[in-house]
């Protein structure tokens, strides 16, 4: 199979223009911190002008805390905005404070920073080691990895965690679609997770969802041995527009999202590598079909 090119940024934007305060959030971190470096002003400035805490105006500058709508009008004073432009960032504060689906229930931050950004994204990059990334994942697959993954999950907790993960899904049948890249390791197909009938139908769904137009999937095979993502789990966000790209890992030590420019170079160095000795996606398709084949017999 040959990859498809993912949706232009202009269709990005347009596919992602239904309502989402995580990315209402971040795009008014950015207008406001391009005026605020513009101008030449410091962040105890912003602080001193919005009468708040530096580590509440830093959190403003970098998205992790909304605007108010007051903050908005105080600020487009403050830099000289015109009216059509002050309309258009309180348009934008207010859906910011808006709660979508993933806000409205119990998850780390950054899981929930990572679900707001994939639902606008170009494209998702994922590299996983043991699992099959959770946007191609079944139910019962998903039912299963859960309860395997955390050690201290109550089972009550098990139904809502695969719901959440299973919702995240409906981003590829957005119009248009982002782009999905996954590379997993040869390990995630021999590691039978719920039991062979449940492993051999999350197997065939895998390789059917690699026939997708939209839908890339590679496998790090056996034969290459140690390789630089080792145990790791990352997702690479490349968001549209002024946007900046997003990562999220996974490790023992809980989830984690960064837009910090070293931080995305570092995993686009690697995903780049990950991606260069990986199977090409029509020899993935043949080792994952002949793991689902051996389940059958």
């Amino acid at each position: 199979m040959v990859p498809q090119p993912g949706p232009s940024q202009e269709e990005a934007v347009t596919g992602a223009s239904q309502p989402n305060p995580t990315v209402a959030r971040r795009e008014l971190a950015v207008i406001f911190r391009a005026l605020r470096e513009r101008q030449k002003r410091s962040l105890e400035d912003l602080a001193a002008h919005l009468d708040v805490a530096l580590s509440q105006a830093s959190r403003l500058d970098t998205g992790a805390r909304g605007f108010r709508p007051d903050d908005v009008r105080k600020l487009a004073s403050w830099y000289r905005l015109g009216d059509a432009e002050e309309t258009r960032l309180l348009a934008l504060a207010t859906e910011s404070r808006k709660r979508a689906w993933w806000q409205q229930v119990d998850l780390p931050n950054s899981y929930r920073t990572l679900i707001g950004m994939e639902q606008a994204a170009v494209a998702v990059n994922e590299y996983c080691s043991s699992v099959v990334p959770g946007l191609l994942q079944t139910p019962e697959y998903a039912r299963a990895a859960t309860a395997a993954s955390v050690l201290d999950i109550d089972a009550e907790q098990i139904d809502p965690a695969v719901d959440v993960r299973l919702r995240r899904q409906s981003v590829l049948s957005r119009t248009p679609p982002p782009q999905l890249w996954v590379v997993i390791d040869e390990a995630a197909l021999a590691r039978v997770t719920g039991g062979r009938d449940v492993m051999r139908a999350q197997l065939e769904h895998l390789r059917d969802a690699a026939a997708r137009r939209n839908i890339v999937v590679q496998v790090i095979g056996f034969e290459y041995g140690t390789h630089p993502g080792g145990e790791s789990h990352f997702i690479l966000l490349d968001m549209a527009g002024d946007l900046p790209d997003v990562v999220y890992t996974e490790g023992l030590h809980g989830p984690d999202d960064s837009s910090a420019e070293l931080d995305i170079r570092r995993y686009r160095r690697i995903w780049d590598l990950l991606r260069s000795i990986a199977l090409n996606p029509r020899e993935s398709s043949r080792r994952i079909a002949s793991y689902a084949q051996r389940l059958a017999s």
